[in-house]
């Protein structure tokens, strides 16, 4: 057994297909055909289940899974250490960032941190809330932005607190501004992107009794904004996404501040690797200024 053939089987796992695990490791599809054989056989069971839809994990396989990431990451860990001790500070850090941390604050962290470890490899994923979070618990991250409250399954860092505002039509005027109240939400038919559906905005909602319109299946961010310029109705959006998306449309404030909560998560069982340990490191960094600046 080598560490090959456990990054192999990972890999597996994630992917779902044979094929396609063989060449993303730059492998043939035979020769990881004959590498899990060889893990089997040693192992005395089976670890795969191979039909034509593609490859799924046995229970033993299931119950190996664990077991061979923290082999591999502990491998990772151990080959950090190392460069750290001969001056050379390398590694990977696999990050998820949804939508609006993507474009606010992604690049800026990235800048900076390259230029401080240009040997250390970053990988991003950009998604929403609940996929985020679902590919940290499987390790496949290892942190990623999230709107609290979360799992309890992560250690997570408080970075911002980012207030809910209404975005309305030019036309538009509340009965007592310069805020937004329920009751006024409850006059207008009311536009919600499903991408940007932020937990946060779903409480909102329920809390008051609120309802989106039945008029418009909108997916973007970018697409509710623009029904809303064109006079179809109001909708809610946190602070930091409105600054990616300018537009010809008013903001008031919501009646109680409502906010959203973003952190960074990490998986608790996990410790972070010298890599990861300095990305966190400047997140914090960037985002103090950040709160500064704001």
């Amino acid at each position: 057994m080598s560490l090959a053939t456990y990054k192999l089987f990972c890999t597996i796992a994630e992917q779902k297909n044979m094929a396609q695990s063989a060449e993303l490791l730059h492998i043939t599809p035979s020769a990881a055909t004959h590498a899990m054989n060889s893990l089997e056989k040693t192992l005395g069971f089976t670890l795969l289940n191979r039909d034509r839809r593609g490859v799924t994990l046995t229970a033993y396989g299931e119950m190996l899974l664990p077991r061979f990431r923290a082999i591999l990451q502990e491998e990772e860990n151990l080959q950090e250490e190392i460069s750290q001790i001969n001056g050379l500070e390398k590694g990977c850090v696999r990050i998820g960032v949804f939508d609006s941390v993507c474009t606010s604050w992604l690049p800026t962290i990235l800048g900076s941190f390259k230029k401080k470890y240009p040997r250390i490899e970053v990988q991003v994923y950009q998604g929403g809330y609940q996929d985020i979070e679902d590919k940290l618990k499987f390790a496949l991250l290892d942190m990623g932005f999230v709107s609290l409250p979360t799992s309890d399954q992560f250690n997570t860092i408080t970075l911002l607190h980012d207030r809910l505002l209404c975005v309305a039509p030019q036309d538009y005027f509340p009965k007592t501004p310069p805020y937004v109240t329920p009751n006024d939400l409850r006059q207008v038919p009311l536009i919600i992107a499903k991408r940007g559906y932020d937990r946060n905005i779903s409480d909102f909602f329920e809390q008051n009794q609120l309802f989106c319109s039945q008029q418009h299946n909108i997916a973007s961010e970018s697409s509710a904004i623009a029904m809303v310029e064109a006079g179809m109705g109001c909708s809610i959006f946190p602070e930091l996404a409105l600054k990616i998306h300018p537009g010809n449309y008013k903001v008031f404030p919501l009646i109680n501040n409502e906010y959203r909560t973003i952190a960074l998560a990490t998986l608790k069982e996990k410790r972070p690797s010298l890599a990861g340990s300095k990305m966190i490191q400047e997140i914090r960094s960037i985002l103090e200024t950040y709160s500064t600046l704001s």
